[in-house]
């Protein structure tokens, strides 16, 4: 990119600062700590602060980071908590002629979703220590350097395509989150005349731009591993609500009770078993699909299926009863199957509360589940 004349990065006390040179002063809008909004320099940087940084003069200790690498009093200077000499990327890319450049730091360890509360501390504060111990701390900055003036119009109109390239990124990757609770952006674009007035989504310069960030956001969270904890289905149940306690209810509501069989052994079983299946690809994937299938019918998204048939369960839809049908018999062969049907027929429990996909799965799952356990009891009465 024929404005960057230079990137280089500088280690100092266990951190690391990247700093990008231009080859001429440029104007730079931003959001970043030092000199954030409009001011014109030749100098931008990116220093790594410790994990769990906490300060009550950030923008003091940002500013003795510039100055023991003498850097220009006027440089844009960012933060983050990512291992900068591991995550620092940059992309050229080129559309149409337009050829466009971004520097990204990226790591995900505050993870968040916008508009979101910023609730369940501990499971963030857990899952970001996890990220780090692998060398991915968190904050995605994002520094953009357009080939054309701008106009101050246009430089806020970028960042739609740079935000939104950040987003289909991390979505491009699994997750489910937007960015973190830090990231900050910047636009760097010449100063002259014949400024370009719209640098939206569907312009060349919005497209090259919208590239090269999707593209480096990408390359850092791939490189330093950092991708989406998936956990298991059992904690995709639980996200929405259905619970092993609400299964287990359920279970308990058509339960046919054998004096021989004692529940608190047969609660201990049927944890076993989910925690057992848990570790089983073929389950999850079958648990997984019902739950995306769900969210894509309540999205009136299934194809062929018209606008608002789903809410209504169509008879002809067998797709559902076909994942359940398939999970019982893997979990328990054919009496799984039997045991799918008449859990389907009642809808005990929060069953009987769930959408099409969602309640022949759980239908599949305990039915098959209780299955092997009863099946399981049986032969040692036997033995």
């Amino acid at each position: 990119m024929k404005y960057v004349r230079d990137t280089k990065i500088f280690e100092h006390g266990g951190l690391a600062t990247a700093v990008i040179y231009l080859t001429e002063k440029m104007e730079v809008l931003s959001s970043a700590v030092l000199n954030g909004g409009h001011i014109i320099t030749d100098t931008l940087f990116i220093t790594q602060v410790s994990h769990g940084y906490r300060s009550d003069d950030p923008l003091g200790d940002i500013v003795t980071v510039r100055n023991m690498l003498e850097l220009p009093m006027n440089s844009v200077g960012f933060m983050t908590a990512a291992e900068v000499k591991y995550v620092f990327t940059g992309i050229e890319s080129e559309h149409e002629g337009c050829i466009t450049y971004a520097a990204v730091t990226a790591g995900l360890s505050n993870q968040v979703i916008a508009g979101e509360l910023l609730e369940h501390w501990e499971e963030r504060f857990k899952l970001s220590q996890e990220r780090y111990r692998i060398l991915v701390g968190g904050t995605i900055n994002i520094i953009g350097v357009s080939p054309v003036p701008l106009t101050d119009v246009a430089k806020v109109n970028i960042f739609m395509p740079m935000i939104e390239a950040k987003t289909a990124a991390l979505a491009t990757l699994g997750y489910k989150e937007t960015g973190t609770t830090s990231d900050a952006i910047a636009i760097v674009s010449p100063i002259g005349e014949n400024r370009v007035e719209y640098a939206g989504t569907g312009v060349p310069l919005g497209i090259s731009m919208a590239r090269s960030v999707k593209a480096a956001v990408i390359s850092n969270l791939v490189k330093r591993g950092d991708l989406p904890a998936m956990g298991t289905f059992v904690d995709r149940l639980d996200e929405i609500g259905i619970t092993k306690d609400e299964m287990w209810n359920a279970a308990m509501e058509i339960y046919l009770p054998n004096p021989a069989w004692d529940i608190k052994d047969m609660r201990s079983r049927f944890d076993r078993k989910l925690s057992v299946l848990c570790e089983d690809i073929n389950i999850s994937s079958l648990v997984q699909g019902a739950i995306a299938l769900e969210d894509l019918g309540i999205k009136d998204c299934i194809c062929a299926m018209p606008r608002g048939m789903f809410s209504e369960d169509p008879i002809h839809l067998i797709a559902d009863e076909i994942i359940g049908m398939q999970i019982a018999q893997y979990i328990s062969g054919t009496r799984g199957i039997f045991e799918f049907h008449r859990f389907d027929r009642h809808k005990p429990g929060i069953i009987g509360k769930l959408g099409p996909f969602l309640d022949d799965m759980v239908c599949g799952l305990v039915g098959g589940i209780m299955s092997a356990i009863y099946t399981d009891l049986f032969d040692s009465e036997i033995q």
